[in-house]
């Protein structure tokens, strides 16, 4: 029978609290709240906390947190035996990175998983299968949240509301319209440099070009302080001066189609100007004429549809059957030569 054997006569544990944004952090309580109940905890069960790392605005749908790799170290020096937390949630909301955990340190005696919310711990068969279900949940309750987020996006789109930061040129002011949205007001720097951007573009500089002047004028950009081309075409098509070009033919299109005997006969006059089977494929193709099941020509296809061209050619099956004969009789009038001659030199032997 297995007994746990603790290898530290007193239970040491490291706290982790975490928060997912930044405005929890800094005007937010959770983070407080975490640690006394981390502490008080320790103390009515008499748990050494040695320390309590945190993570501040960082998500839980990765493992990669300087808190909590900070406290897993801990772990892996011996400095503590119990990694304690308040709710299973702060620890992650992704069953797989929880699963990780757990195989890697907390599936035997030397290491243990304590979440103070629902009582899960790691001590037992018992307490990892209800690690596991409330883990389950947390990934559930976070698509969940993702989903009405993402509709609540797409609504709010739909409704003609602005997401995201102010364009260029422009900054939210604190007056809103009848719907409760604020407005937009110019900056008049940004402004400026607008007119200079629509300035140069008429003079015909490219955006390339365009993108360095202003990078070599000083004149910084909002995100990362440099211009680039993508950046000043998206900017110059929301002033309306550009239009998206259409990478489209502009002629009409001319539909594929499976055409037996046509394909044929262009084989044929392909082959007899000595192409390939590869490059009458690929003439086939760009001529929009199609294999029986569609796709591009295999030089296979090619090959068989030039036999099948040439059985009904008549004259061609003529002299195949002319040459074949001619080449049987030759084999067979040098097999009795060589028969002759070797039994010429038998008889003088």
């Amino acid at each position: 029978m297995k007994t746990h054997a603790h290898t530290q006569p007193t239970k040491t544990a490291i706290g982790y609290v975490r928060v997912s944004t930044q405005e929890q952090a800094s005007d937010g309580v959770s983070l407080d709240a975490q640690r006394d109940r981390l502490t008080a905890y320790c103390k009515m069960n008499g748990i050494k906390l040695i320390d309590i790392k945190a993570d501040e605005g960082i998500s839980g749908s990765t493992l990669e947190r300087p808190g909590l790799q900070a406290a897993i170290q801990m772990l892996r020096r011996g400095r503590a035996n119990t990694l304690l937390v308040a709710k299973l949630d702060r620890l992650s909301r992704s069953l797989r990175d929880v699963c990780a955990l757990v195989e890697d340190f907390f599936c035997d005696d030397r290491y243990h998983l304590l979440s103070l919310c629902g009582m899960v711990n790691t001590h037992s068969a018992a307490g990892r299968m209800v690690l596991m279900n409330r883990a389950n949940y947390n990934q559930f309750e976070r698509e969940v949240i993702s989903e009405r987020t993402r509709d609540a996006l797409q609504h709010m789109m739909k409704q003609g509301v602005r997401l995201g930061p102010a364009p260029y040129g422009y900054e939210f002011s604190h007056d809103t319209d009848g719907n409760g949205r604020r407005l937009l007001v110019p900056l008049a720097d940004e402004q400026d440099v607008l007119c200079k951007i629509r300035g140069m573009r008429a003079d015909g500089l490219k955006l390339h070009q365009l993108a360095r002047r202003l990078n070599e004028m000083g004149i910084p950009a909002r995100r990362d302080g440099r211009w680039r081309a993508q950046c000043l075409s998206i900017l110059l098509r929301r002033q309306g001066t550009e239009q998206v070009r259409s990478i489209r033919p502009t002629g009409p299109r001319v539909p594929r189609r499976h055409d037996p005997e046509s394909a044929k006969a262009r084989a044929k006059e392909l082959r007899a100007q000595g192409l390939s089977l590869n490059q009458i494929g690929q003439r086939l193709h760009k001529e929009k004429l199609t294999p029986l099941r569609g796709g591009i020509w295999h030089p296979a296809q090619v090959a068989k549809l030039l036999q099948v061209g040439l059985r009904g050619d008549k004259e061609a099956a003529s002299r195949r059957a002319l040459g074949d004969r001619c080449r049987k009789h030759l084999r067979r009038a040098g097999s009795a030569e060589v028969g002759a001659e070797e039994g010429g030199e038998l008889a003088q032997s």
